[in-house]
């Protein structure tokens, strides 16, 4: 537990070469919290000091994030997963990996943060996640070369360094984008999104795993993170964020990316049409961008904002109320400008994403079906 705490865990949340072990179970983790009391305080003050700074870049903190059962699970988890990464686990194609994946699985599976507190918890945890680098050695010698993956040359290979004419080559390779998490452990990644998924909803760009409305909903559910997830994806662009934010909505809403205890219901489609509609919204009161105009000579197809204009113009079409906040009034200034945005979308819409456009109507549809379908007519009791 000592070395699980200042050699992997601080290292993750702080920064350093974190030093991954042989694999641990969920059976470890109670050892581990009975081996808790025996830890340093200086390890646990710097891991408390180090998730509190990250998770104030989010909210505000009042109180230390706990080193509870939930967090030794996750951090297990992804010891785990990254364990997964070295060739004497088998890389995904051995027993053993399957052994290993099946344990992060049941540790990552503690399902979507209750409350907003647990969220920002979780995140201070894994917020650094997608920075994670393997850096691997190569050394070079008089009568060959050896690799060592993830880890230092014993002194034995580097020894002798001028006779032996020894040369070390080093190679960082960033963990999701170039390593990859093998396809035995890709069950588990999920799961461990899933169970923080507030690093995925601020980092909607992200390539591993696609932003998935099914993950990123319950955080969205809490006003003061949408808020600061919103900020992002204004402050990343809502071009960009937007279409990735959109991209998912189809694949949430056609049942392609289903999520434990979260259905691609009416009200959870809706929720995130208005999302998508708030970006836009902020986009006016506080973006300085102008609509360029389309042009016959220019082709801005393959820009991003195609898709967010198509979601938007579908939905804005079907059911205002799905673009349009209830306590805004339909005229004045600010009315006005949200309804230029909304003529330029479909501008721009028309012209690059018709082919689209009926899938986008077909949800905006399936959100305002509770609202604009008449109900069933009843027949009258003699």
């Amino acid at each position: 537990m000592r070395r699980f705490v200042s050699d992997f865990l601080l290292p993750i949340v702080r920064g350093g070469a974190a030093h991954v072990g042989r694999p641990v179970g969920l059976g470890a983790i109670a050892r581990m919290r009975r081996e808790l009391p025996l830890v340093d305080d200086v390890a646990l003050a710097k891991l408390a000091a180090c998730r509190v700074a990250s998770a104030t870049r989010v909210a505000p903190v009042s109180v230390l994030p706990p080193l509870d059962e939930t967090s030794l699970r996750l951090g297990a988890a992804l010891h785990d997963l990254l364990a997964l990464g070295h060739p004497e686990v088998g890389s995904g194609r051995s027993r053993r990996a399957e052994r290993v994946a099946a344990a992060a699985l049941e540790l990552a599976a503690v399902g979507p943060p209750p409350t907003a507190h647990e969220a920002v918890n979780r995140h201070s945890l894994l917020a650094r996640l997608p920075e994670i680098v393997r850096v691997d050695r190569t050394v070079y010698f008089w009568l060959g070369r050896q690799t060592f993956v993830g880890r230092r040359p014993p002194p034995r290979v580097t020894a002798l360094p001028t006779l032996r004419r020894v040369r070390i080559e080093q190679t960082s390779r960033s963990w999701l984008r170039e390593i990859g998490i093998p396809v035995v452990g890709r069950q588990a990644f999920l799961a461990l999104n899933l169970a923080s998924p507030l690093g995925e909803a601020l980092d909607p760009l992200r390539l591993d795993p696609p932003v998935s409305w099914g993950r990123i909903l319950p955080v969205l559910r809490f006003p003061t993170l949408a808020r600061v997830v919103a900020g992002q994806a204004v402050a990343v662009g809502i071009d960009r964020s937007g279409d990735a934010l959109a991209d998912a909505l189809y694949r949430f809403a056609s049942f392609h990316d289903p999520q434990p205890g979260v259905d691609a219901s009416p009200e959870a489609v809706a929720f995130a049409l208005r999302f998508l509609a708030h970006l836009v919204w902020l986009d006016v009161l506080f973006g300085t961008r102008a609509e360029k105009p389309d042009s016959a000579d220019i082709d801005r197809s393959l820009e991003p904002g195609v898709e967010l204009a198509v979601m938007l113009t579908a939905a804005s079409r079907t059911a205002r109320t799905l673009v349009w906040p209830a306590d805004v009034p339909a005229t004045g200034d600010l009315a006005e400008a949200f309804a230029a945005r909304l003529d330029a979308l479909a501008r721009r819409a028309h012209i690059h994403g018709m082919p689209r456009y009926s899938a986008a109507a077909g949800i905006a549809e399936l959100a305002a079906a509770p609202a604009t379908r008449p109900a069933a007519a009843v027949p009258p009791t003699v």
